[in-house]
């Protein structure tokens, strides 16, 4: 019996050993709730970490060395390439949603400056107000990424200082070059939504409809921002759960309004066009729908067709996000006016790059429109050895595939077995697509059998339920996985995320609850492990966990004896 343990210390990813790794060994329980409700310093120590929440490695020695060239090296520091960070960021520090933390925008200095042919928008406050900015980091997700970060950092001494008068407009943008590599990884999207296609013929779309992001939050920003200028004052909404950076960039970001419709079942679609058909009728419209297939972190599906159809109706654009289920296990752009993807799940599975992208449905009634919008002010931000990375991390992605969809399978099955099969259980319900009632809607947009990829499959994602939350702790502390943000990684991963994402406020906790996100669970993301060393370890967790509920219940008896 082999059980699987993190084999480096606190704060590093696992091998192979990278400045770029994004996997973190965070392990506890209560150190992550420590952190959700605002106390950071247990993350100082942090060597690995997502990049996306906050600069690290040369990402973060670069906005150092930026901050000590501009005589402002007490501040802390933001870099992006994008100008308008300048102004998100004035709008950004002030909102409500900082609360404590909130800031006025004439505490917040830019400054721009030129190095080796990047113009780069700096982002400065004194360092007790970094948690003003932080977001701007986060959620926009188009900070410097740690690659680029070390290249500018070869180069710093070409550094020079561009006029930026207080008030002004910010410099025109250099953006970062394209290589061959995008166009490589543009043909490779195209060539993977093509493979295994239900339809063949309701796949068109082309290397010039694909747009490449530097990580899956850009891409939602940007299309974002380019959709609200198409369908100007109308509500973006949010069907079901979605990654909840997502989330709050949504709900704090959308200048029409955001609408939140929680539920993706066939009730959740009547109670979404009962709404759809009121605000009509009031005049009201909306913008864009963007639901994830399956959701994240319980793995529902929805009727796309149906949904499609209404977004017709009602002429809102349809963004369908498969990163949980992949672009190999899944086609769903005939569903869809736009597919948006984080890269730096599945399709990447090295832990060692972010990436993004849009990919437009020619057959979309939005099409040309979208098409010129897009072309006219997508940039590209994505770095040259970023998108390399991609490339070459994507060869083996149908081999890898493969292994994730049977790992997590594996481990589904075992876990939902558990319930009848061990003795006091703490397990009560698995979240995994196969075995759930929206398993048909799954289904329906199952990729065909290829060489490539045999039988496509459910993805790498899972969720358990436990009895109570102190179980969930006691299987979390104890079960081996890598405990980390991230999913579709090398190594099989885990993360108390709903307790993590959803608890920091009670009204979004009993919010989340009523829709079956709760705190007493784990999530789960397969890795290319061997499955029964898996296996091994879920067992020995749940013996744990076991050996604790028993020892409760008996002191609980004791008490009432």
């Amino acid at each position: 019996m082999v059980v699987l343990e993190p084999t480096v210390a606190f704060g590093h990813g696992p091998p192979p050993a990278s400045p770029y790794q994004i996997i973190s060994n965070i392990r506890g329980w209560d150190l992550l709730k420590q952190v959700r409700d605002g106390d950071h310093t247990p993350l100082n120590g942090l060597v690995n970490f997502y990049p996306r929440f906050r600069p690290l490695q040369y990402a973060l020695t670069l906005t150092q060395a930026l901050a000590a060239k501009l005589g402002l090296g007490h501040m802390a520091c933001l870099v992006f390439m994008d100008p308008y960070m300048c102004k998100y960021t004035s709008g950004h520090v002030c909102h409500e949603k900082r609360k404590q933390f909130a800031i006025s925008p004439d505490q917040v200095t830019y400054k721009v400056v030129d190095v080796a042919g990047h113009r780069l928008y700096c982002v400065l406050c004194d360092v007790q107000h970094k948690k003003a900015i932080a977001q701007t980091w986060n959620g926009p997700g188009v900070g410097i990424s740690i690659r680029q970060a070390e290249y500018l950092l070869q180069n710093i001494d070409s550094l020079q200082e561009v006029p930026f008068p207080p008030g002004g407009s910010p410099p025109a943008p250099t953006w970062t070059p394209e290589t061959s590599a995008h166009d490589k990884l543009r043909e490779r999207l195209v060539e993977l939504l093509r493979h295994g296609a239900i339809d063949a013929s309701q796949i068109r779309c082309q290397p010039r409809d694909v747009f490449l992001y530097p990580t899956g939050m850009a891409a939602v920003f940007g299309a974002k921002n380019i959709l609200e200028a198409y369908r100007p004052g109308m509500t973006n909404v949010q069907l079901g759960f979605v990654f909840h950076t997502v989330q709050e960039l949504l709900e704090e970001d959308s200048r029409g309004g955001w609408k939140f419709l929680g539920k993706v079942d066939a009730q959740g679609l009547d109670a979404m066009e009962a709404w759809l058909e009121d605000e009509a009728a009031h005049g009201r419209g909306v913008a864009f729908t963007l639901v994830e297939f399956p959701g994240n972190p319980l793995v529902e599906s929805t009727d796309l067709a149906r949904l499609k159809k209404m977004s017709e109706k009602y002429g809102f654009v349809l963004i369908v996000d498969d990163t949980v289920g992949s672009f190999s296990n899944v086609d769903v752009l005939a569903q869809s006016d736009m597919v948006l993807t984080s890269l730096t799940k599945s399709f990447s599975g090295r832990a060692d790059v972010l990436g993004g992208s849009v990919v437009l449905n020619p057959l979309s009634a939005h099409y040309a429109e979208l098409s010129r919008r897009f072309a006219a002010q997508h940039h590209n931000q994505l770095f040259a050895l970023d998108a390399e990375t991609l490339l070459a991390n994507s060869r083996d992605y149908f081999e890898r595939t493969r292994r994730l969809n049977d790992n997590a399978r594996a481990m589904a099955d075992f876990l939902h077995r558990s319930m009848t099969d061990l003795p006091d259980s703490p397990v009560t319900k698995v979240w995994y697509p196969p075995l759930l009632a929206s398993k048909t809607h799954y289904d329906a947009y199952l990729r065909r059998s290829t060489p490539e990829l045999p039988q496509p499959g459910y993805g790498c994602l899972l969720t358990v339920q436990f009895e109570d939350a102190a179980l969930a702790k006691t299987f979390y502390d104890r079960c081996g996985f890598y405990p980390s943000p991230h999913l579709g990684g090398h190594v099989t991963i885990m993360i108390a995320y709903n307790m993590f994402m959803f608890g920091r406020d009670k009204a979004e906790e009993q919010r989340a609850r009523q829709l079956d996100a709760t705190e007493e669970s784990v999530r789960i993301s397969a890795g290319l492990e061997d499955t029964q060393d898996l296996l091994d370890t879920l067992q020995d967790a749940l013996d744990e966990t076991i050996r604790v509920k028993k020892a409760t219940t008996k002191a609980l008896l004791g008490q009432d004896a």
